[in-house]
């Protein structure tokens, strides 16, 4: 899952917090004084959860992988270069990260990677729409954001018992703590920030796949972190999950899913060729961007979009999506801003065609806990009038 239009919406946050109480009443009366809001002790939530990761053989395999990728990607046209909303990302909090990977400093890469959630190197990623480091990591949370973010929290959690019509546990959300999370308690059980909404893309996704194929393709177009490619690797039985992404967040999601998955077989950019052998053979597929192009066509059961594609320049999200199109045989489902743009709205993406036909739109709510008038849709394009189920 890529970056949410966070810088770009930091002022309306800002602008929102005084209205903050008042607005939350109006989404849930009752969030406020349930047992969920009043049991988390902020301090508990944003606990130090580090995990030790000295496997030297990821660190190396990464720190190459992600060389290889930037000495590529800058032959290739502007549609595959940082660009639009990810430049003052990188321009503003993505040094660090990229001295570390670019001077082959494993310990230091390994240091950042163990605490990313609270590193700059995961800016956009996660968390609320403001600086997470200056508001939430300093020790001194105010009782505004203190209550803004549980008010978020529980929502979340709320909208996603709702939406998966309570078929599942808490324990469900469960994901390794690699990369030091914060997060919220239900009934006394951590849920790492953002489990909830990757574990119900997962879900849909699952539902939409078939059971009876022997080997299943699902590609993701910025994939964060890991997140979503973490809980489709635990639901999906013999599935090969691959992520495209810009270098930086590549090597990233490299760190964060080879550790969760120790036994699983990873391929990264620059250790093998995309390749029909390689899809079939590997669990999971990390590459650059650049790298969408050389996907057989046809192979991918569905592709799958965070955020990302409608903050991105009209000549790459045209790029992205003819190839996207090409590459996939049955689904297309992304999660995207429909009118908050500064190039082409979800609506325009021009995914409806001949092959392609639009099966629904809906608001995807997830955000109204801190923001009543979001933006975000989730939009599911198919090539067959075939029932679907999105929750299995």
């Amino acid at each position: 899952m890529s970056i949410t239009s966070k810088l770009k919406r930091v002022n309306l946050y800002l602008l929102k917090r005084s209205k903050f109480k008042n607005q939350s009443k109006k989404i849930n009366q009752n969030i406020l004084n349930t047992d969920y809001f009043k049991n988390n002790d902020l301090k508990k939530c944003f606990k130090e959860r580090s995990v030790d990761t000295q496997n030297e053989q990821i660190i190396e395999r990464i720190i190459k992988s992600y060389n290889k990728a930037k000495a590529v990607q800058k032959d290739f046209p502007e549609a595959y270069q940082v660009g639009n909303e990810w430049l003052p990302i990188y321009q503003l909090y993505m040094n660090d990260v990229i001295k570390n990977l670019t001077t082959l400093d494993k310990a230091s890469t390994n240091k950042m990677y163990e605490n990313f959630m609270r590193e700059d190197c995961s800016m956009g990623l996660h968390g609320l729409p403001t600086n997470m480091k200056e508001t939430y990591f300093n020790g001194k949370i105010s009782k505004l954001d203190g209550d803004i973010y549980l008010h978020d929290a529980i929502y979340r959690y709320n909208h996603w018992k709702k939406l998966t019509d309570n078929k599942y546990l808490i324990s469900d959300l469960y994901m390794p703590n690699y990369g030091n999370p914060y997060g919220y308690y239900i009934n006394n059980e951590f849920v790492r920030t953002g489990a909830e909404y990757l574990h119900y893309y997962a879900t849909c996704i699952s539902g939409l796949i078939s059971k009876e194929k022997d080997r299943k393709f699902v590609v993701e177009l910025g994939g964060g972190y890991g997140g979503l490619g973490y809980f489709l690797s635990k639901k999906i039985q013999n599935l090969t999950y691959v992520d495209f992404d810009l270098p930086e967040n590549m090597a990233l999601t490299a760190y964060y899913l080879m550790n969760s998955f120790p036994d699983k077989k990873v391929l990264l950019y620059g250790e093998g060729d995309l390749n029909e052998e390689n899809l079939n053979e590997y669990d999971i597929v990390i590459m650059p961007n650049f790298e969408l192009q050389n996907l057989p066509s046809a192979k991918a059961d569905l592709a799958f979009n965070s955020y990302s594609l409608a903050e991105m320049s009209i000549d790459t999200i045209n790029t992205y999506i003819h190839e996207l199109k090409r590459a996939t045989k049955e689904h297309i489902f992304h999660v995207n801003h429909s009118m908050l743009s500064h190039s082409l709205k979800a609506d325009e993406f021009g995914i409806d065609d001949d092959e392609y036909k639009l099966i629904y739109k809906t608001p995807a709510l997830w955000n109204m806990g801190r923001d009543i008038q979001m933006d975000e849709y989730e939009y599911l394009y198919s090539k067959s009038s075939h029932k679907i189920s999105l929750i299995s």
